[in-house]
């Protein structure tokens, strides 16, 4: 059955401040969600910013309190210092971002966000990750490898939404493996050809087509901005009928790596753990 869904695109929310705990919670505040006659509702300061027809077996989250409750518990185990608040359409996410930390010399934030929908678009998900720093501040790109999610259902999102509050005490140890993680890419060198077969093909030997595309934006991006004009046939012809005529070349994991996460930088959180997990399992299954 194919359900309406309404936007309002100029009332899109965008905020990015440093932290502070008691203009969170005040931001947090003037979301609304409400069920009226079979609509889901959102609203952001009394601005309806999404309307979507919803079933009975839909359930209604509360983005607000849960998140409050997030922000509370999370600063027993690092110290935010800024957060993002971002409403599009029917997606609300939300960024706590601190504590930095070195790898290989350079500048990492810890993370952890809520990405939530009220146009059942996206599960409930909570990531925990690293930020990539440039020296002056700004993001290049981020890396999740730890990903709670589940779907808007009554019968099992109540408690999932428990077990991501239990998880929480966990933070630090999922830290450590995302530092683990990334610094032992940096003694590995793999082949460019092989690590492009290892996320392009299903495992009955199917092309994934939006992974074809997603190559074809790494091999542009190895090429102006990381310096490999001269291997330019091979990476812009990271195609299927192509991998087996192009020469091959070995790249360094971290750098292959720090390449392809850095094409999702301005995605949601949700999007950037499943590309940060999907790159990390290539590489190591080559």
């Amino acid at each position: 059955m194919t359900r309406t869904r309404f936007y309002f695109p100029q009332r899109t929310v965008y905020i990015n401040k440093a932290f502070d705990a008691l203009k969170v919670n005040a931001d947090l505040d003037k979301f609304s969600n409400k069920i009226e006659n079979g609509w889901l509702i959102t609203s952001y300061d009394n601005r309806e910013i999404c309307r979507v027809e919803v079933s009975k077996i839909y359930y209604n989250f509360d983005f607000t309190n849960f998140s409050k409750s997030i922000l509370s518990e999370i600063q027993k185990y690092f110290t935010p210092e800024k957060y993002r608040l971002k409403a599009a359409s029917g997606v609300q996410e939300i960024r706590l971002i601190g504590d930095e930390l070195f790898i290989d010399n350079e500048r990492y934030e810890k993370m952890i966000s809520i990405v939530n929908s009220t146009d059942k678009s996206k599960a409930l998900s909570m990531n925990v990750g690293l930020v990539r720093c440039e020296k002056n501040g700004p993001a290049r790109s981020y890396t999740i490898l730890t990903n709670f999610s589940n779907k808007h259902y009554k019968a099992s999102l109540p408690d999932k939404i428990k077990s991501f509050s239990d998880n929480l005490i966990n933070f630090n140890i999922d830290i450590d493996f995302h530092v683990k993680t990334i610094e032992d890419l940096k003694d590995k060198e793999i082949s460019i050809v092989e690590f492009a077969k290892s996320i392009l093909f299903d495992d009955r030997g199917k092309v994934y087509k939006s992974i074809e595309l997603k190559l074809r934006a790494l091999g542009k991006k190895l090429v102006y901005d990381y310096n490999f004009r001269k291997n330019y046939n091979t990476l812009t012809n990271l195609t299927a009928a192509n991998l087996d005529k192009v020469e091959d070349l070995k790249i360094n994991a971290k750098l292959l790596y720090n390449a392809y996460v850095e094409l999702f930088k301005d995605q949601d959180t949700s999007i950037i753990a499943r590309e940060s997990r999907r790159v990390i399992e290539a590489i190591e299954s080559i």
